[in-house]
């Protein structure tokens, strides 16, 4: 199991222990993967957590919305500075935020299990002060299949690698801000997961640009720890050499 593995695995139940006490999940959850981020407070609670922005004119608040004994559903309200308001919906899974220097937009970051579903979604602010949520990382998807082709790895599953290659979900998760804000760095990974064979926890760094998801700067492995462990929530370890060769053999 990756870092970034035994933390979800560790904030998860710590959520659930904490139940609706806003006060024990602001304790309790650390950001996962970007250091210098916020945890969103989904306790549900009337005095939920607000997260501003860098100049102090924007507030965020994450929106509870219950359906009976099901679990909720959660939107992100924007509060501007002359108090209207705008709700977009939030992923499932989505854990933590993180400014633009300028205030100009966020990013949030989110995973849908111990290893695998992690993903980065930009939300830009429009000059109506209106949210606009963007995906940015098809690029990096994209080029994560040319730098560790699915069907080449060793012990793949065939039907496995063609879907994969057709639609990549490597984990995707946003790491910090450059300085101007118009580009978010990206830490790519191939999940750690035998389905991907001897490609499996294979890592890259991205640096994309905001909004059109262009791919700034490509990163090795090696490049992206020694860049931006600064900004990364935990250890970023370098994995072992990729692995090319037969596919499994079904007996």
């Amino acid at each position: 199991m990756t870092m970034i593995g035994f933390l979800l695995c560790l904030v998860i139940p710590l959520a659930a222990i904490a139940g609706n006490s806003q006060s024990a999940l602001s304790t309790l959850e650390p950001p996962i993967w970007a250091k210098q981020s916020i945890a969103l407070d989904l306790s549900c609670s009337s005095q939920a957590k607000t997260i501003a922005s860098p100049d102090r004119q924007y507030m965020l608040q994450v929106i509870c919305t219950k359906h009976g004994e099901d679990d909720p559903t959660y939107a992100l309200r924007l509060i501007t500075p002359d108090k209207r308001r705008y709700d977009s919906p939030l992923d499932e899974g989505a854990h933590e935020l993180l400014w633009a220097p300028n205030s100009s937009a966020f990013f949030v970051n989110g995973g849908t299990s111990s290893y695998a579903g992690f993903f980065v979604a930009v939300y830009q602010i429009e000059p109506s002060a209106a949210m606009r949520k963007v995906m940015i990382t098809s690029a990096a998807q994209r080029d994560m299949v040319e730098q560790f082709p699915p069907c080449k790895a060793y012990n793949r599953d065939e039907q496995t690698c063609r879907r994969i290659t057709m639609h990549p979900e490597y984990n995707m998760s946003g790491l910090g801000w450059r300085g101007d804000s118009a580009a978010i760095y990206v830490f790519a990974e191939v999940p750690c997961s035998s389905s991907y064979g001897g490609i499996m926890c294979q890592i890259l760094g991205y640096e994309v640009s905001v909004p059109d998801g262009e791919i700034v700067a490509r990163l090795s492995a090696q490049q992206a720890k020694q860049r931006w462990s600064e900004y990364a929530a935990w250890d970023i370890r370098i994995p072992e050499q990729p692995r090319y060769g037969p596919a499994q053999v079904i007996r």
